[in-house]
């Protein structure tokens, strides 16, 4: 009995060896096939919205570069570079950028401060954003003028090294401290009796 006995499974070819076998209009493929077709269509759509959003930025970096050229203190100040990414940023300085969100129309100029992102204005105008971009870089360039005058700056002061005597107490003391620590260890382990 047990030898009349067929394997069931002993014939089988697993079903991804079977390549000709499929039909080519059945469901599933029908389903992978409409599948692949809107995830094209998603990646697709993701890319013109960054394309949308760097474009966008590109354009208030084209309004505000005109207004800035000549003037010396905003030169060293500012950016305006374009940072590229899953959420492309205009950097007006250091710590403050405009970024295209929450959609497509909106731009934020943000202020990073402490670990966090502090909305300083949003409009989807990009007249409006642009004068507001200025008066921040203003602003800015004032408050770092007036840290100036104040001396706030700190100065970099010359390091003072140390004095030869200083120097040659420290290596006096740490030879006298190793000698004395030999001493002790050879008393340890009796190779010095007295």
């Amino acid at each position: 009995m047990i030898g009349s006995i067929r394997p069931v499974f002993a014939g089988l070819v697993p079903f991804w060896n079977k390549v000709d076998d499929v039909a080519k209009h059945d469901p599933f493929t029908d389903a992978l096939t409409s599948a692949r077709l809107a995830e094209s269509a998603r990646l697709d759509a993701l890319l013109n919205v960054r394309d949308a959003r760097s474009l966008r930025l590109a354009g208030l970096r084209e309004m505000l570069v005109p207004q800035l050229v000549g003037h010396p203190m905003a030169q060293g100040f500012t950016e305006l570079n374009i940072q590229p990414g899953e959420t492309p940023r205009l950097w007006i300085d250091l710590i403050s950028s405009v970024v295209i969100e929450p959609d497509t129309r909106n731009m934020r100029l943000e202020q990073e401060r402490d670990g966090r992102r502090d909305v300083l204005h949003e409009t989807s105008d990009v007249d409006e954003m642009s004068r507001v971009v200025l008066k921040y870089i203003a602003h800015r360039v004032i408050a770092r003028e007036r840290i100036a005058a104040n001396g706030a700056i700190p100065q970099a002061e010359p390091e003072s090294g140390y004095s030869i005597g200083e120097v040659l107490y420290v290596w006096f003391t740490g030879a006298a401290l190793g000698v004395l620590a030999l001493l002790v260890a050879a008393i340890a382990m009796g190779l010095l009796r007295f």
